[in-house]
């Protein structure tokens, strides 16, 4: 059994509040309050961060517990001991036993997984848990917890419908998870996001190209300083230049949470650590002939920045899409991305009811291209093209997508 299923075929009227999920936790004796938990929120970055922190932590024999969304492939993604999904049997256990509380309560599925998440992680007795908001932070389920340090690696436009049209309110609901009395670790230097901390009278922050700083050297290669700490050639085995973002901020996270609890940092564990840090569908590379790579990115900022770096790994040679997408998401502005480096683009229709598909694309973009509705279909049509052509092939647009294609052993 999954957590998903027994929301299947299910609406709900999704109200702000954190009320559910606090009187849900009550009645399983607060487990939220039974370990150490950090807070991750941002438009783009939170899993990397999260994965980089959770790594950290481990490697330096902490028991972790790491709540991520969405999942790629497999529900029990989302919720990890020291990187291991949980198992099927214990997810049916946890299932069972929140199910009335659920009911009771008319959590949503994302509050459902929040209490399992809170649930498993006290039963393990981890001893720090690293939890990813999933959509804004202020009324976000995972805002119950008092967090040792909450972390917002950066504001972006997504999500506006909920969140609000610009950034300074996209930020106000995102320092929602920020306490006056614990620190925040802040991944980019945002004036909305510094106006709302200091609004918010958060008396401890450290932000990005201001308390502390990386120097790239080569795409994954970086020199990091925080207070009197030098650590010079940190490799990371992600790639992009927004990832020694995620890394330094995950770092200085890190180093601030052993300074609060006296525990002394080793230089080759943190070597190690962000070196062997993986996340899947992060510039994912999938082959090498053709040149293949996988991309969850979904927003302009990040298709953008993605775009830049494929770029830098491979200047001489054109890019071939795949694409597809959320209707609720900001298609058009993500094509425009797109649009700057290529436009040699497949469609495809990702099999959820919010995907886009044929007919969006005949409604929504002016120019003609080629839409085919299976995802394989569409998939193998891309690699040969790029064989054929010598060009770069970038599945890109949805973690949905991703999903889709990572499921499938025959795509990768």
């Amino acid at each position: 059994m999954k957590l998903y299923s027994l929301f299947e075929g299910k609406t709900f009227k999704i109200e702000p509040g954190l009320g559910r999920i606090k009187k849900a936790c009550e009645e399983l004796e607060n487990p939220k309050s039974s370990f150490k938990s950090i807070l991750i929120a941002g438009t783009n970055g939170k899993g990397s961060t999260s994965a980089f922190l959770e790594s950290l932590f481990r490697n330096h024999g902490l028991k972790t517990g790491l709540f991520t969304s969405p999942h790629i492939v497999d529900e029990n993604e989302r919720w990890q001991i020291n990187r291991n999904n949980i198992s099927n049997h214990k997810l049916e256990k946890y299932i069972k036993q929140i199910k009335p509380l659920i009911q009771k309560y008319e959590l949503t599925y994302f509050e459902a997984s929040t209490l399992l998440a809170f649930k498993y992680f006290a039963d393990e007795k981890v001893d720090i848990a690293i939890l990813e908001v999933g959509l804004g932070g202020r009324w976000d389920a995972t805002n119950v917890v008092e967090p040792e340090i909450s972390v917002i690696t950066n504001v972006s436009y997504d999500h506006m419908h909920m969140l609000g049209n610009t950034l300074e309110k996209i930020a106000f609901e995102k320092t929602g998870i920020t306490r006056e009395s614990k620190p925040a670790v802040i991944g980019r230097n945002q004036k909305e996001i510094i106006y709302w901390l200091k609004k918010r009278s958060i008396k401890e922050f450290y932000v990005k190209d201001k308390d502390f700083f990386t120097n790239q050297k080569e795409l994954s290669l970086f020199d990091y300083r925080f207070k009197n700490i030098k650590l010079d050639n940190l490799k990371i085995s992600l790639i992009g230049d927004y990832q020694i973002e995620n890394a330094s901020t995950a770092l200085t996270t890190f180093l601030i949470f052993n300074e609060k609890n006296n525990i002394e940092y080793k230089e080759n564990l943190i070597r190690d650590a962000l070196n062997k840090t993986f996340w899947p569908a992060r510039l994912q590379k999938l082959d090498e002939n053709p040149i293949t790579y996988l991309d969850g990115a979904h927003n302009k900022e990040a298709i953008e920045k993605t775009l830049q770096i494929m770029k830098k790994l491979h200047p001489d040679k054109e890019i071939i899409i795949l694409f597809s997408g959320m209707k609720d998401k900001q298609i058009k502005e993500n094509l425009e991305a797109i649009f700057k480096y290529t436009k040699d683009i497949i469609f495809t229709q990702i099999p959820v009811s919010r995907s886009i598909d044929e007919s969006y694309i005949k409604n929504n973009i002016d120019e003609n291209f080629l839409f085919i509705k299976d995802i394989k279909e569409a998939f193998l049509k891309g690699k040969e093209k790029a064989e054929k052509d010598n060009k770069v092939f970038l599945i890109i647009g949805s973690l949905y997508l991703a999903g889709e294609v990572l499921k499938n052993t025959s795509l990768k």
